[in-house]
């Protein structure tokens, strides 16, 4: 019932929706108890809660000239300036984050989302909420490069290169997300489809030797060998499905900017997905691209989009409903895959319930 009310696109039932799923998710996550809930960020045994105090105990001058874990020095001095502010309270800084991020993904999806309970359930479903939660300095990145979305539709380079090199001032990994502006000004057809797709088999069919070309640029002598092949059978399969998908039933026209740019996204999402498996700083560079999949999923079957779709939604909302469906269906299943998950930690699963 609520689906049906909430998919007619109407722009008032849409913000109280998101005002709604902004309180309830805002609540669980920034109101939780740090000392139970959370493996980096848990008050008891977590890294964050070191380098919240250590960040408290120096100077702002110190901070910065000791070089204290100077690929974030923006991490650092935001959670200096939040220690100064609450007075060291721990709960305080975690409340504060959340509330940051959340008002931030809230106002995207309200923004770019044709259908905020799809874009919802894609939020939970592919774990970006739960990752959320642990990684706090990734948290607060991606939601710099949300805001810095805006600059690629209004097409403000400057701008864009402003939030995204503050999100890599906070996260350093987000510097991966700096071509992305130029990324969404290609004008894809199906020529660039099959270009892609092509990229992305050899990605994965070479990602060994590329790996080591990568490690023998950078100077180290590691080998690589592929561990985790789990990951090439979830979440790299989902984007892979998603791409696929999206390409069949709504393929690019020169004019959908804002549709092309987010499956560009993904495509660049997949390639980093697939060497996940050697190192998890992967996943972390392909979130940075397909976390912007809330608002492309639901594009996909957005009514009256400017690329013509070969679902008739304009006439047969069913279709919509039954999307809604299987994406909550698939939010439910990647969750309780997850929190079922023997390296997952059990006070999670109240998040769902």
């Amino acid at each position: 019932m609520a689906a049906s009310f909430l998919l007619k696109g109407d722009r008032k039932q849409n913000k109280v929706f998101i005002i709604v799923a902004f309180i309830l998710l805002f609540a669980v996550m920034g109101l939780r108890n740090v000392k139970a809930i959370g493996n980096d960020s848990s008050g008891t045994n977590g890294s964050y809660p070191i380098i919240y105090r250590r960040a408290g105990n120096y100077g702002w001058g110190a901070l910065i000239s000791n070089a204290v874990d100077r690929y974030n020095i923006g991490f650092m001095l935001f959670s200096k300036l939040v220690f100064e502010i609450t007075g060291g309270d721990y709960q305080a800084f975690i409340t504060i984050v959340s509330l940051i991020v959340m008002l931030v993904y809230s106002r995207f999806i309200l923004k770019y989302s044709p259908s905020p309970i799809q874009s919802i359930l894609c939020f939970l479903g592919l774990l970006y909420y739960l990752l959320l939660f642990d990684a706090l300095k990734q948290a607060l990145a991606m939601a710099t490069l949300l805001l810095s979305f805006d600059a690629i539709v209004e097409k403000k380079p400057i701008k864009f290169i402003i939030l995204t090199l503050l999100a890599a001032f906070i996260h350093f990994p987000a510097l991966i997300f700096i071509p992305a502006y130029w990324i969404a000004q290609i004008r894809i057809g199906q020529r660039y489809i099959a270009v892609l797709a092509v990229l992305l088999f050899l990605t994965y069919v070479f990602r060994d030797r590329l790996l080591n070309l990568m490690l023998s640029a950078y100077g180290s002598d590691s080998s690589a060998s592929m561990q985790g092949i789990r990951f090439l059978r979830n979440k790299a399969l989902i984007m892979i499905a998603v791409v696929a998908f999206a390409v069949f039933v709504r393929p690019p026209a020169p004019k959908d900017t804002l549709y092309n740019a987010l499956l560009m996204f993904a495509g660049i999402a997949i390639m980093f997905q697939t060497f996940c498996g050697y190192n998890n700083i992967f996943e972390r560079l392909a979130d940075y691209y397909f976390h912007t999949s809330i608002v492309f999923i639901p594009l996909i079957f957005e009514k009256g989009g400017k690329s013509e779709s070969r679902i008739d939604t304009a006439r047969n909302e069913r279709i919509i409903s039954y999307a809604t469906l299987l994406i909550c269906v698939v939010a439910i299943w990647r969750f309780l895959s997850y929190v079922n998950n023997a390296g997952a930690f059990n006070p999670y699963r109240f998040v769902w319930q």
